[in-house]
């Protein structure tokens, strides 16, 4: 192993020298014919005089036996040796033309950054698009432009307002940005980096389909916005105003605490173990929504509707769902411990083994609901509720309501 080494290191600095001296060449292809033409005629003479043939014919054949053998050896050498300068002018081609783009691509992404800081809004987006198509032939400086992109949206969102406050549009060149952040393409090596629009005003931004995974959208105020089908699976969310529409959008393990989601339509929205907590909900729309296992700790659903909506161990504790509507809703194994459910809408709604220990039921519509198995469910929060006409309860507090309320199992007019 040492000795090839030691024969790689030498050939190498020889065809250094060959190259600083290019006239060598010649002299060298010459000195290595002569020598090979001599291998070829002497050695094999030598070879059979040893053996001390007397026939001329046999000893002719052995001789070009020989040849042949040597000659192939030659060849194998010769095949070797171009073989290894070859491998070195491509190494060194390529190394030259990686080079090159690489100084193109820093010149490119110098001049986008410039037209970035340009005041005519041509020359701004002509910026934005070279930075994209930067980021899609190199991997190395995806995630630089990704940074870039999402600062200058940071600094730069603001609104445009026309006329008298009545027309709000997000200006040209923030919403080719966002649609470029649309299409995230988180690289193994940037598994924990995500796109960092914090606080921005995206007011009426175009996100339709658009994949946001893990972005920190903490405070963004994204009212009116079309976020429909969008991923927003694991995105923060703190404080945002999402007063937009989220039809079919992902917000799986998303933190939306705080968040206001007043008048939001969430249908079929999958808010599967997202984080609630203090969330504003008032009038929003969760029809057929999946908030299996969501934390709505303390928020607010007044007059929201969450028909057929999947809260299927959910945590509704302190959550305020006055006139809400939650015909058809499952909430079986669902935490309702002190829930505000005034004047709900609760026809058919499922409650089978859910915690509604102090869940206020005043005035609640409990028609066709399903309520075998609930727990901490008392005969006074049961008196107060609008009606039971046909509900399942548990046998003992069936017959108990029956004789003190048996109004609330008629058919309501």
């Amino acid at each position: 192993m040492k000795n090839l080494k030691k024969l790689t290191s030498y050939l190498y600095q020889c065809s250094e020298k060959i190259r600083q001296y290019p006239h060598i060449n010649l002299f060298i292809l010459i000195v290595g014919f002569i020598l090979a033409t001599l291998i070829l005629i002497f050695i094999p003479l030598i070879q059979v005089s040893h053996y001390g043939i007397n026939n001329t014919t046999t000893e002719a054949d052995l001789e070009n036996q020989f040849r042949v053998t040597l000659a192939q050896i030659l060849g194998g050498v010769a095949i070797g040796i171009g073989l290894y300068y070859t491998q070195k002018r491509v190494s060194a081609a390529e190394k030259s033309l990686s080079i090159t783009q690489e100084s193109q691509i820093t010149e490119r992404f110098t001049q986008a950054i410039n037209q970035l800081g340009n005041e005519k809004m041509e020359i701004r987006l002509g910026g934005i698009y070279a930075l994209e198509r930067i980021a899609n032939e190199s991997e190395k400086d995806y995630w630089p432009i990704i940074e870039t992109l999402t600062a200058y949206v940071r600094k730069n969102s603001s609104c445009e307002v026309v006329g008298n406050n009545t027309n709000i549009h997000l200006p040209i060149d923030i919403q080719a940005i966002l649609t470029i952040l649309g299409k995230w393409k988180p690289y193994r090596s940037e598994k924990f980096m995500c796109p960092n629009l914090e606080g921005a005003n995206l007011i009426e931004a175009n996100l339709e389909g658009a994949n946001l995974e893990g972005a920190n959208l903490k405070g963004a105020n994204l009212e009116n916005a079309n976020l429909e089908r969008a991923n927003l699976k694991g995105a923060n969310l703190k404080g945002a105003n999402l007063r937009a529409n989220l039809w079919g959008a992902t917000l799986v393990d998303a933190d939306l605490e705080g968040a206001n989601l007043e008048e939001a339509n969430l249908g079929w929205a999958n808010l599967g173990w997202a984080y609630l907590e203090r969330a504003h909900l008032r009038g929003s729309h969760l029809g057929k929504a999946n908030l299996k296992k969501a934390t709505f700790w303390g928020a607010h659903l007044r007059r929201a509707h969450l028909g057929n909506a999947d809260l299927c161990e959910a945590n509704l504790e302190l959550a305020n769902l006055t006139e809400a509507h939650l015909e058809g809703a499952f909430l079986k194994e669902a935490t309702l411990i002190e829930t505000n459910l005034e004047k709900a809408n609760l026809m058919g709604v499922h409650l089978e083994g859910a915690n509604l220990m102090g869940a206020h039921l005043e005035g609640a519509d409990l028609r066709d609901a399903h309520l075998e198995g609930a727990k901490n469910l008392t005969l006074d929060q049961l008196s107060n509720v609008k009606t039971l006409y046909n509900a399942e309860l548990d046998d003992t507090l069936k017959t108990q309501l029956k004789e003190k309320y048996p109004a609330l199992f008629e058919e309501p007019k």
